[in-house]
């Protein structure tokens, strides 16, 4: 650790001067530009303008013939935080279809210029426009429309179904890669009011939400016929959304005492799922039933280890 003194240049500004090592290593000379982040303690990062700038542009060459190891590597560079990303490659069709799937997966990105072997796409999205909390709203949104909408008799089509457990899928997507921004740079922390603590918190519980989504899918795909009249499975069902929608408000609020009571309801899930295995074991549906009572479990089991979020993260040390 080197410690320097601040001295005064011009009658009244305030300057440090920079090890003359650092500024060789990164070729840095009179007139070179330096990038300044805050860290969340409260000190400065400070980098060569050019490596930062560099970081947030990234070049990707597709493969010949493995479309999914490409795709892998453009969520992963999304998820890193890369502002532009340029693709590369040999065959137009193969171009296509990366671009179609990633803008299917990604939000915020949009194709700006397109030429035969290439393809430019950049995050139009400002930072303040899509925080931490708007994105897991929509998520939280989303999710409870799913799951309630599993067990409706009047079924919206699967298509719709699919199209908003996509939309889950790139909102989390999405707080994946604010995070990951916000390791890099506080100010994404201090643009979302949030403290690095918090904005774990929202990761782990999109990533909740998102396996609650794909449990409503699978009720919605499973409940159809006569099972949608089992009076005990529907109340069951509807008991695992309504911890979910405690559990979500609860975290928003930041309710410690409200998810604390909330967890004790796993005891409960617990007792009535075997209750209701015992019931509708000679049932002709009984598999397809003993399904949709192991995801509407999950769907609670879940929601509770939300209330765990709360209590780990927003309980104030005494």
């Amino acid at each position: 650790m080197e410690v320097r003194k601040i001295q005064k240049t011009g009658g009244s500004t305030l300057v440090v001067s920079l090890p003359k090592i650092w500024c060789q290593n990164f070729n840095l000379k009179v007139g070179s530009k330096v990038s300044l982040n805050y860290s969340e303690k409260g000190g400065i990062i400070l980098e060569p303008f050019d490596k930062a700038r560099d970081e947030i542009t990234s070049v990707i060459e597709l493969g010949e013939g493995n479309a999914e190891n490409d795709m892998r590597m453009l969520i992963a560079r999304y998820i890193q935080g890369a502002k532009k990303i340029i693709i590369k490659t040999r065959s137009k069709s193969s171009l296509d279809e990366v671009l179609t799937k990633f803008m299917e997966l990604t939000v915020g990105f949009e194709i700006i210029e397109e030429k035969g072997d290439e393809a430019i796409l950049e995050d139009i999205i400002s930072l303040p426009t899509l925080t931490f909390e708007k994105t897991l709203r929509r998520m939280d949104t989303l999710v409870r429309s799913i799951v309630r909408e599993s067990m409706e008799r009047q079924k919206i089509s699967k298509e719709y179904v699919f199209k908003k457990e996509n939309e889950v899928d790139k909102f989390n997507l999405y707080i994946t890669r604010l995070f990951n921004q916000s390791l890099k740079d506080y100010a994404v922390l201090q643009l979302n009011k949030i403290s690095s603590e918090e904005a774990l918190a929202y990761l782990l519980v999109s990533r909740i939400l998102e396996r609650i989504a794909d449990h409503g899918v699978r009720i919605y795909s499973l409940a159809e016929g006569d099972i949608l009249n089992n009076s005990d499975l529907n109340k069951f069902v509807n008991q695992a959304i309504q911890v979910l929608e405690q559990a979500m408000e609860y975290y928003f609020k930041k309710d410690v005492e409200g998810a604390n009571r909330l967890i004790s309801r796993k005891e409960y899930f617990r007792t009535e799922r075997q209750s209701l295995n015992e019931l509708l074991g000679d049932n002709k549906d009984g598999v397809r039933l003993e399904e949709m009572i192991e995801d509407a479990e999950r769907i609670a089991f879940y929601s509770t280890d939300i209330c765990e979020l709360i209590i780990d993260y927003f309980q104030e040390l005494k």
